[in-house]
């Protein structure tokens, strides 16, 4: 009760300053029917009013525009999906194999492609079908990479091991990331993990689209 009566008093303290009952209601916590209960013997001056008027009609336009951006985006996915389900009817063998192997091991996300495993011939395949069949080039290509040793000398060769693998250079590297609880691990991965990372909504949405052809299903959440 002491907590509802501080609210309350809250409330109308902030409304006489001239806020409004959405706002007040998200400064507090409370529902919207609460605070209009609590405030609504307040009267506002004209300047306030009017105040909160031109407040509500920015907020409005910020919506509005917000919302047709949002349309706009999700329409260029459906069309970058569309291309790359175009490609699929007509795709090579390499084209099939990469997109199936982002639909198993690849992060989906909305912008960029993200692909990781410590397998070296499944890594070689997946950059061949970047730099083959989307046309990627080397200086769009990030690698990271995961390991459990904290020795600066073994921590450059696994780099390098990973850069000469992958036809890479030094400067697609990020900072190599150290995994918790390497020391004490007793099945670590020789070379770590490796990961490559192309920030490109186009291409993503592209294999989006080819995997949804060459398995025939739709899947509307990959437009979110």
């Amino acid at each position: 009760m002491q907590v509802k009566r501080a609210k309350r008093e809250a409330a109308r303290q902030l409304r006489v300053g001239g806020m409004s009952v959405r706002d007040i209601a998200k400064e507090l916590g409370v529902s919207k029917s609460s605070v209009s209960m609590w405030v609504r013997d307040i009267e506002l001056t004209e300047a306030q009013i009017a105040n909160l008027k031109e407040n509500q009609y920015r907020y409005g336009a910020q919506n509005k525009g917000a919302r047709v951006n949002l349309e706009k985006s999700r329409i260029q996915r459906v069309a970058f999906q569309n291309a790359g389900r175009e490609r699929a009817k007509t795709g090579s063998r390499l084209h099939l194999t990469g997109c199936m192997l982002y639909w198993a091991e690849g992060a989906k996300a909305r912008n960029g492609i993200y692909f990781a495993n410590s397998d070296p011939n499944m890594m070689t395949i997946f950059i061949r079908f970047l730099r083959d069949e989307l046309g990627v080039l080397d200086s769009d290509i990030k690698l990271l990479i995961h390991c459990h040793s904290h020795d600066r000398r073994e921590i450059e060769r696994i780099e390098q091991y990973w850069l000469d693998l992958l036809r890479l250079q030094p400067d697609a590297l990020s900072k190599t990331q150290i995994k918790k609880g390497s020391d004490t691990r007793k099945n670590i991965i020789q070379n770590g993990i490796c990961s490559l990372r192309v920030y490109k909504t186009e291409l993503t949405h592209h294999i989006y689209g080819a995997i949804q052809e060459y398995g025939g299903f739709d899947n509307p959440d990959w437009l979110f």
